[in-house]
Formats: C-alpha cells, structure tokens, sequence
C-alpha cells in the first residue's frame, strides 16, 4: 500500500474546534484503492505546520500529501493551485514571517490534477491560497516535496469536509483502480 498524509490544523483565533483538524483526524487509519491514509493535526505557525508536514511525508515515504484548512469565508471547498511567497498576519505564537523563502520565487503550484480533484470532492479550483498559514504550509510543503511527491491544500468551509467525500476524492484521483 502506498502512503497519502492529510493534515489539518489545531484551534486558532475563536476556531476552537477547526474543521480541518477534524477532518484530518477521522480519516486517519483509513484505507482506500491501495492506499493507506494518515491524518494528523498541525500547529498553526507558519514555521512549524509545514516543518511537521515535509518531515511526515518523508518518514512515511507518501506519495501524496494533503494540506486542510479552513476559510470562514466560503461556503464551498476550495482546492487551491498557488501560493504566495508572502504572509500577513501573527500565527497562534505571534510568528509573522513576511517572505517565507528570502530569494524564493513569488508564487509555487500544486502539483495535481486540481479540476478532477475539486470534481469528486464537489468543489471548484481557486487560484489563491491566502496570505496566512494555509498558503505558507501550500508554499514550503510544495517547494520541499514536489515533483517526487504530489502536493495540493484543499480549503473547506466551516461546515468541514465530509470525510467519506475526502476518501472517496483521493481514492478516484490517486488511488490504484486495480487494488
């Protein structure tokens, strides 16, 4: 079985209970199409988050990794195609890292087909992941792990992300229709 990290992220500002994180949590253990899915919880630094991501993707040699975080501001889940090289904002330990990689290129990718992954999660593609810590942990998780790796953030809404809806996407878009 091959290994696909999902991450999610712990309580921030008055998210106490991030969708994200929950997201992330109940579909850790799970296996689908060959492969074997972990989720954890992140920190919400701009630092640590993608730290802790880049090294779990190592350790468990995955294939694919998944970032989740939330957007008050939608309603929709939203799989995001670039991040910036700049940040706004204090995270949860009053970091404000204003260039993530002095000397980086402006804006980095994810590396996946987004349409067909925003189809089976029935959400849409947004070009844009923000200046906090989501487009932080898109922007170092990307530059770290690609192109050996495939690497996308997904942003849901405050309602979260049904899970099975999430397995079933990755299973569709990564998996092994053989297994």
């Amino acid at each position: 079985m091959r290994n696909v990290l999902v991450t999610g992220f712990g309580a921030f500002l008055d998210v106490d209970d991030n969708p994200s994180g929950r997201v992330a949590r109940a579909v850790d253990g799970a296996e689908i199409e060959g492969l074997r899915i972990v989720g954890v919880t992140l920190p919400v630094r701009y630092q640590e988050g993608p730290r802790q991501a880049v090294a779990l993707a190592l350790e468990l040699d995955a294939r694919v990794v998944i970032g989740l975080g939330v957007d008050r501001s939608t309603r929709t889940v939203d799989v995001e195609t670039r991040a910036w090289n700049r940040t706004q904002g204090l995270d949860v330990a009053g970091e404000q890292p204003f260039e993530l990689e002095p000397g980086g290129p402006d804006t980095v990718g994810a590396n996946i087909d987004a349409a067909a992954f925003a189809e089976a999660l029935g959400g849409r593609v947004d070009d844009d992941a923000g200046r906090y810590v989501c487009n932080a942990w898109l922007y170092q998780v990307a530059r770290a792990l690609t192109p050996e790796r495939r690497v996308v953030f997904v942003h849901v809404p405050s309602e979260g992300l049904d899970p099975d809806v999430l397995l079933r996407a990755i299973g569709s878009v990564f998996g092994d229709p053989r297994s």
